[in-house]
């Protein structure tokens, strides 16, 4: 009897926390529900704005600049429902509130955004990122620790740098979602399912710039007219520094050196021995790099295997035949492996190994890592005088139902 009474007492105690499970629940009325961040450099004259919500009175001021956020809040009941798009609501009230706030880091923009607020500021649906030009620039140190500690924030996120100001970007109004945020979100998704964008997100980025052989890389985004945005190319960083940019077609390049596929690109080239113009697209990459030590020096090899389609043609009457595709692949090969030289030989100018070389030293050479390397500051070093020789392999698989 005492054993079943002392079970019996062992069940009631067990199950009582499970009874108090929603105690500290809120409402998701009861939150601001962040999509977007936009972090910009503050202008003169901002500083009026700046208020003593995290300031000490009589206090100096932070050495460190201005700051300007941009958030888009979703609005409760706004948001377009299902694929008819019915918010429930008038048509002309917008689904975000955006809202600004400066300060000197991004918790003291956060919080000076809170006095204004009644809601408690949310971020686990925060989807995009965005940091304008001169602020990658000047360094995002401040902005990776943020991050990195706000539990809310998951590595899934995007985050981009824009060209221009990230408060143009946060303001954009574009005319196929209701949503800039989702809009902005569906741009870099399915920039990523085509193959024109490898996957880069917040988390991705953090693992690369922790490397001691590897540096971070995001997308670079430009404004167009009409609120379109361009992905024009990746911004690469050395030591949360933005140091220099790519172009579109050198994400392709990026991509087939890392071996990601799809692939999505495609380049125009001339048919050999005619005035017609081609059109070759991507459609699969194969790649190996190996490394080696010579006389001291790292030595790297790429080996790159592309595969594509022959899309189009100016002029139907030049045929395509046997030894008009032979010497269209050896042109494409001669013209990558130049390509991808010289935006290994940009990088290397720029101290930013993004492929990341120098993990495959500290893989396939610890000894020598450890012997000669040991820290990210000396592999920066090596990496500019690092000797790469890339060798191409081309093979067009289809040319098209109109042909002889």
């Amino acid at each position: 009897m005492w054993q079943n009474l002392t079970k019996q007492i062992l069940v009631f105690v067990l199950m009582t926390p499970l009874l108090a499970g929603c105690w500290d629940r809120l409402e998701i009325e009861d939150r601001a529900v962040v999509l977007a961040i936009g972090i910009d450099e503050a202008k003169p004259g901002d500083e009026q704005e700046t208020s003593n919500a995290t300031h000490i009175l009589n206090q100096d001021s932070p050495k460190k600049g201005l700051i300007r956020i941009t958030v888009q809040i979703a609005v409760p009941g706004r948001i377009p429902l299902g694929t008819g798009g019915d918010t429930g609501g008038p048509a002309d009230q917008k689904p975000v509130w955006v809202l600004t706030s400066v300060g000197y880091t991004i918790e003291d923009c956060l919080m000076n955004l809170q006095q204004q607020l009644a809601d408690r500021l949310f971020y686990g649906h925060l989807r995009v990122i965005v940091m304008s030009e001169s602020v990658a620039k000047k360094g995002i140190q401040n902005e990776n620790d943020f991050f990195r500690r706000q539990p809310q924030v998951r590595r899934t996120v995007w985050m981009v740098v824009s060209k221009g100001d990230a408060a143009d970007i946060m303001n954009a109004t574009p005319q196929l979602e209701r949503v800039p945020t989702l809009y902005l979100l569906a741009t870099l998704e399915h920039a990523r399912e085509m193959g024109k964008l490898p996957n880069i997100f917040l988390g991705v980025f953090f693992s690369a710039s922790s490397a001691k052989g590897q540096e971070g890389t995001v997308p670079y985004l430009e404004l167009k007219k009409e609120s379109n945005i361009e992905i024009a190319g990746m911004a690469y960083f050395k030591n949360d520094k933005m140091v220099g940019t790519s172009t579109a077609l050198q994400i392709g390049h990026y991509m087939a050196i890392k071996q990601l596929n799809p692939g999505g690109y495609s380049i125009l080239q001339e048919m050999p021995n005619s005035n017609t113009n081609v059109i070759f697209k991507t459609t699969h990459r194969k790649s190996k790099i190996t490394t080696t030590i010579k006389n001291g020096k790292v030595f790297a090899y790429i080996r790159c295997q592309v595969e594509g389609d022959l899309t189009e043609k100016s002029n139907e009457k030049v045929l395509v035949t046997r030894n008009n595709l032979i010497k269209l692949e050896e042109k494409i090969q001669k013209d990558a492996a130049e390509g991808f030289k010289d935006f290994i030989q940009q990088t290397q100018e720029d101290g930013s190994d993004i492929f990341g070389f120098g993990e495959y030293v500290r893989a396939m050479q610890p000894a020598y890592w450890n012997k000669e390397i040991k820290t990210k500051e000396e592999w920066e070093k090596q990496y500019k005088e690092m000797s790469v020789d890339v060798s191409m392999h081309v093979k067009i698989r289809r040319i098209g139902t109109k042909t002889k």
